[in-house]
């Protein structure tokens, strides 16, 4: 093809056609210019669609991320509801606001620690960041899931202070742990060693238990291990879940564009 051109310009050149053979030449320029312009264009609409089809992936990834942990959070939630509202009888029972048949109230009086810990996924989530193929996101996108973020790691704080609070050195006594046998139930499968038996001077009688729940300090004990289950609980509904539920929602939107 650029064999022919030239072979036409050289044509013109040699019949003395100087005019026809500037004109042709701007011409075949231009064509060449347009060309290139094309050629640049596919290529970007190319880049474009190449960028388009990683967003989507990414943001299938984020969602199924996002979906998992959904499902954790309604469980856990729901558990830990369940949780706050028999430790809230007891500190009613404890202010002698109700009354409790006295097999509920060892029942409900054993489990002052949720035992269950909260797990969420993150992984697709940091290799978006660490990446960079954050920013390929909207920024609508971008601000929930910073939010989300800072509400995951503001959580943590609360969750170590309940820790902190259900730990026997720190705040809980070791006599009224023993005493009210407050220690998560451990299936046998998990087993590693064989079950200690309880000591006797540990083992109350109804009256016993309910005059040591009924006392103000085991109250104010309760009571701390009670607020910060029920910030928590909070803190899970209003914040985590709620967030994530936007979260998965703009995901969705945004596919579907």
């Amino acid at each position: 093809m650029i064999k022919f051109f030239r072979k036409i310009r050289q044509n013109l050149l040699i019949k003395n056609k100087t005019g026809k053979y500037f004109k042709y030449a701007i011409g075949e320029i231009v064509l060449v210019v347009i060309g290139i312009l094309i050629a640049l264009s596919i290529n970007n609409w190319n880049e474009g669609r190449k960028l388009e089809n990683d967003k989507k992936k990414l943001m299938h990834a984020l969602k199924q991320e996002f979906s998992t942990n959904k499902v954790a959070l309604e469980n856990h939630l729901s558990g830990l509801n369940k949780h706050n509202s028999r430790l809230n009888k007891v500190i009613n029972f404890s202010a002698s606001a109700i009354e409790l048949p006295i097999d509920s109230l060892r029942l409900y009086s054993s489990n002052l620690d949720f035992p269950l810990t909260l797990s969420l996924l993150n992984s697709v989530q940091e290799g978006t960041i660490s990446s960079g193929k954050f920013e390929m996101l909207s920024d609508s996108l971008k601000h929930t899931i910073n939010l989300l973020r800072d509400f995951t790691i503001s959580r943590k704080e609360i969750s170590d202070k309940l820790r902190d609070l259900t730990t026997i050195s720190n705040s809980i006594d070791t006599d009224l742990v023993l005493s009210l046998s407050a220690y998560p139930d451990i299936p046998e499968v998990y087993y590693v060693q064989k079950p200690t038996s309880m000591h006797p001077d540990f083992i109350k009688n109804d009256d016993e238990l309910v005059n040591l729940i009924k006392s103000s300090k085991t109250y104010s004990k309760l009571y701390q291990i009670y607020y910060f289950n029920t910030l928590d609980e909070l803190w899970i509904k209003y914040g985590l879940l709620r967030l994530t539920n936007e979260t998965i929602i703009l995901i969705e939107k945004e596919l579907k564009k």
